[in-house]
């Protein structure tokens, strides 16, 4: 391994291990953590089972969170907890929070720790995943409902690619049927008048949600999202700011912060 890529690694690692002793709100979590961020460095080597593993901390914010020895797991925690991918650029009223692609909950934890949102719909096709959402919505008391499916611009079903690393799943020709539902569903679905925040990360199938039915934007005060290398994204833009969205482009407030967009009419 040449010695520039080895430097490289050590350096994560240590910043790792620093940000989970910042973060951690007891010796136990901090240990748990760096422990974890360190044994994913050799996750290959490790019998699948010992991977699926729950553990659970507790972190400064007051949030408790369960994850599994995944580098999917370990990266959604790094990158909003430690990166601070999602803090919002706009002052947020209290409302109701959708988070398409939730993963395994994290960002909605962060979210309704961070913010004033008194109810959570979250989005999740990879039912491993769901179950998470749904223990990390327990385990802190979250007003939140889980709904196993993708998202996409109308009713149906698709084939969702499942993947080792937790966050790479994907909607793809050669994944397992999954189901789909739209956002306009949602809304009749769960009586919801308004979203006062969507969070998008959908691993490139933003450009079918855009591209289809977007009346749902007019019940959307804000978004933000991750945008993939897939997806046109001046094309994108035009099509939010049409609606009456101001847009915030992606590293533009803080180092990490996502592409967002916020209602100005």
């Amino acid at each position: 391994m040449p010695l520039t890529r080895l430097t490289s690694i050590l350096n994560a690692l240590v910043r790792d291990v620093r940000w989970s002793f910042a973060f951690g709100a007891d010796v136990g979590s901090r240990l748990r953590l760096s422990m974890d961020f360190v044994l994913s460095r050799f996750i290959g080597l490790m019998p699948k089972a010992q991977r699926k593993r729950m553990r659970e901390v507790r972190l400064r914010d007051g949030a408790q969170i369960r994850y599994r020895l995944n580098k999917g797991d370990l990266h959604s925690i790094r990158e909003i907890w430690f990166e601070d991918d999602y803090r919002l650029p706009f002052a947020n009223s209290s409302g109701v929070l959708l988070d398409l692609g939730a993963n395994i909950g994290m960002a909605s934890v962060w979210l309704v720790k961070k913010y004033s949102f008194h109810r959570v719909i979250a989005v999740e096709p990879d039912p491993t995943n769901a179950a998470l959402v749904r223990d990390n919505f327990e385990l802190n008391g979250i007003n939140g409902q889980v709904l196993e499916a993708a998202v996409g611009p109308t009713e149906g079903t698709a084939r969702f690619e499942f993947s080792d690393c937790s966050n790479l799943g994907r909607l793809s020709e050669n994944g397992s049927p999954v189901q789909v539902i739209s956002v306009d569903t949602i809304l009749k679905k769960f009586a919801v008048k308004r979203f006062a925040l969507i969070k998008i990360d959908i691993e490139g199938a933003e450009k079918d949600l855009f591209d289809g039915p977007t009346e749902w934007l007019a019940q959307t005060d804000a978004m933000i999202m991750e945008l993939h290398s897939v997806v046109d994204c001046s094309r994108l833009t035009k099509v939010v700011s049409s609606q009456g969205f101001r847009y915030i482009p992606a590293h533009s407030f803080v180092p990490d912060n996502l592409t967002c967009f916020t209602r100005t009419q």
